[in-house]
């Protein structure tokens, strides 16, 4: 016998007809994107509620024989011929079997009992036994909640709850407890005082009504501690419903999320040209700006953060909530063939990273262009195979560089910075290297230091509360200020100083804080070389010209 099914297995197994048939109905029944699955669902729609409206139709016993038969035998064939279609495909026995027969000393358990134990699993899972139920007539009504199957919407919702499984079974534990409780003590004090208690199954009812807050009112308590048993009843109800709405909208949050999540991935794929944003901090942000400006290209924004995501979403964008580490993700969005180009923007180095080696061993021709945040780590980017990487510091070094030179050749004049910070450290440098001469204002000790020790002459420890400073330079002309502080609060407060001071000549602001440049300006500030305005610009220029390293 077993000899027989095995190679009875290996025959089903090399029938080409027999797999594209069974794929078929596994697609037609189970996968939401087959396209013909759509056209079954509006028709299992149809046969429910039309066997619901002959249902009620049929108490007024008005209803003609032949709506009543075609209920009886060709709806209900229908579904039973559904019920044994799901049972066929929800398991592959053969492949079971054969996958078994390769394995050494495997024994007639290992063979029949593991996938007997999953198809019982199977046959009594609640959308299982629904779909047996619902085959009998007599439970006609029952037929509503098959609806389960064919409206994804309620599917979705269902998966939630079912996520949610541990929270309803101690809710289901404690509610039994509890009425139970409340009845057995509700039918001690009451049976024999209360003439609406006739049995336990009436105190039974009492509690549940009770504890569920319905309170219908045919039965209340007559004794003293009978209303004080109602009272503790009525709290503990409360309690419970609370615990029940928040678990409800917990989970109904997350599916939600996932829902529009998959919404969006499929919109992303009608997208002509997209380019997918992995971070929506300030970077993120300026270039979707500009990217949806220009109108060439649309951005997708893919953020995990919660305030960030509602911002996206609020500025108009597609946003994906999700981890951009998720290969099925970049899997999923790559499926249109309409990816233009990634960016991942995010202010972790280590995030970075790992989101460019997800997408290249998914999709090993993606287009990737990363923010870097580390000089040291270079080397690292480059061995993910990203196609260019951009410091946005360096961008703003490179332009502003190009001004400062300029201005030197016109007016043969040096250059003052006020902070010498990672803004401004490698540009100071490059000026030095240049014999361009360079005076550092500092008001932070180590960074004075750290400015004497790379080799600076000009350096000057300013005491903020000191303004003995302000009547040096204003006394300078043609000279071009820089502020280049940590804070671009105290790039304001010095560029208001000098200009309040009598500095007339030009003061220009390295800023990464996109809030602030309108004070700048307001503060007498001539340019402002923005990190994330020159950033977004030089990120737009690769994606447009596609350009790699």
């Amino acid at each position: 016998m077993h000899e027989l099914i095995l190679k009875l297995s290996r025959m089903i197994d090399s029938s080409i007809r027999y797999q594209t048939t069974k794929s078929f109905f596994r697609s037609l029944l189970n996968d939401i994107n087959y396209p013909y699955k759509k056209y079954f669902d509006w028709f299992m729609i149809g046969l429910i509620m039309t066997s619901i409206m002959i249902l009620i139709l049929s108490k007024s016993g008005k209803l003609p024989a032949w709506m009543i038969d075609l209920d009886l035998y060709f709806i209900t064939a229908i579904f039973a011929l559904e019920y044994l279609l799901r049972i066929w495909v929800s398991q592959d026995i053969h492949k079971h079997i054969l996958a078994t027969s390769k394995l050494k000393n495997a024994t007639k358990r290992d063979y029949y009992l593991v996938p007997l134990k999953k198809r019982v699993e199977y046959l009594f899972s609640l959308p299982a036994l629904i779909d047996l139920i619902a085959i009998f007539p007599k439970f006609r009504i029952i037929r509503l909640l098959k609806l389960y199957h064919y409206m994804h919407g309620t599917s979705s919702l269902f998966k939630a709850l079912t996520r949610k499984r541990f929270e309803f079974i101690f809710l289901g534990y404690m509610l039994l407890g509890v009425t139970f409780s409340f009845g057995t003590v509700f039918y001690i004090l009451e049976y024999g005082v209360n003439k609406n208690i006739g049995s336990y199954l009436d105190a039974i009812y009492w509690a549940l009504v009770t504890v569920s807050t319905v309170g219908y009112g045919d039965i209340s308590p007559v004794t003293d501690t009978g209303k004080i048993i109602s009272m503790f009843g009525i709290i503990i109800g409360i309690a419970m419903i609370s615990f029940v709405t928040s678990v409800m909208v917990t989970a109904f949050s997350e599916r939600f999320d996932e829902l529009r999540n998959a919404d969006n991935i499929n919109l992303v794929s009608k997208i002509n040209r997209a380019v997918i944003i992995n971070g929506y901090g300030h970077l993120g942000m300026t270039i979707a700006k500009k990217l949806l400006l220009r109108g060439v290209y649309e951005p997708v924004i893919i953020e995990d953060e919660e305030e960030k995501v509602t911002q996206a979403r609020v500025d108009g964008y597609k946003v994906i909530r999700a981890d951009g580490s998720s290969a099925k993700l970049i899997n999923d969005l790559y499926k249109g063939k309409n990816i233009e180009a990634m960016l991942t923007l995010t202010s972790s180095d280590i995030d970075n990273i790992y989101f460019i080696l997800n997408a290249k061993s998914v999709q090993n021709d993606a287009v990737i262009y990363a923010r870097m945040n580390q000089h040291n780590l270079r080397r690292q980017y480059y061995a993910t195979g990203v196609d260019a990487i951009l410091e946005p510091y360096d961008v703003v070094d490179f332009k502003a560089l190009a001004y400062l030179k300029r201005h030197h050749e016109e007016n043969k004049k040096g250059i003052i910075f006020f902070g010498y910070t990672h803004k401004n450290k490698h540009l100071c440098q490059i000026l030095r290297q240049d014999d361009i001469e360079v005076t550092i204002y500092e008001t932070d000790s180590e960074r004075y230091a750290s400015a004497k020790r790379d080799g600076f002459v000009n350096v000057v420890q300013v005491d903020e509360e000191q303004q003995e400073y302000l009547e040096h330079i204003k006394l300078l002309k043609d000279y071009i200020v820089v502020c280049a502080m940590i804070e671009d609060a105290l790039n304001v407060y010095y560029a208001i100083s000098l200009r309040s001071g009598g500095f007339k000549d030009e003061i220009v602001a390295l800023s990464d804080s996109k809030e602030d440049n309108r004070k700048l300006i307001l503060a007498g500030v001539s340019k402002i070389f923005d990190m994330y305005e020159e950033s977004a610009e030089r990120f737009i220029e690769l994606i447009e010209n596609k350009e790699s390293i």
